[in-house]
């Protein structure tokens, strides 16, 4: 039975967790050359020719505006397992270190000096081309310029969990 249920920002965010996402991390570069990242979880395609993907950025992360003033930015789509990087990286936004020492992610310098992580199953490079004010977000389109695709299935985010996908017996 489906109940009905006055808008509010805590219902719509209840209703929205029940609709599975991919986990990605959003990286860049600030004008001094530090390395930013954060944990985003609602990336959609939204033209191919050109190849433009949009990113949601929550307006209280740490760095947006680095990331929505950036002259390039990377998404990194998540594989399976990687859950500990999406929470270090939705708490430790410039923290690269960790990310190699303890995770055992390789990471290296792409176009623009924006940092790329190596062991994900989907990274793009990509360049702003606009953002949207978008209530508590801001929506980030970006064309993509380099895309890149590895072996492994997608960490999937449903309700307050991570997921894999399933495979048919």
């Amino acid at each position: 039975m489906i109940t009905t249920a006055t808008v509010y920002p805590i219902s719509t965010r209840q209703a929205m967790t029940r609709w599975p996402t991919g986990v990605a991390i959003l990286t860049t570069a600030d004008r001094e050359g530090w390395w930013w990242g954060c944990t985003v979880s609602s990336v959609a395609s939204v033209s191919t020719a050109p190849p433009i993907v949009a990113v949601s950025i929550p307006r209280e992360t740490a760095g947006r505006q680095t990331f929505t003033s950036a002259d390039a930015v990377a998404i990194h789509v998540l594989r399976e397992g990687q859950q500990a990087l999406a929470e270090h990286f939705a708490t430790s936004p410039t923290d690269f270190d960790t990310v190699q020492s303890t995770h055992g992610i390789p990471i290296e310098c792409g176009f623009e000096s924006v940092p790329l992580l190596g062991d994900v199953t989907t990274r793009l490079e990509c360049r702003p081309v606009n953002t949207v004010a978008a209530g508590t977000n801001v929506l980030l389109l970006a064309e993509i310029v380099r895309a890149r695709t590895g072996p492994g299935d997608p960490l999937i985010h449903v309700g307050d969990d991570y997921r894999h996908l399933a495979r048919p017996a």
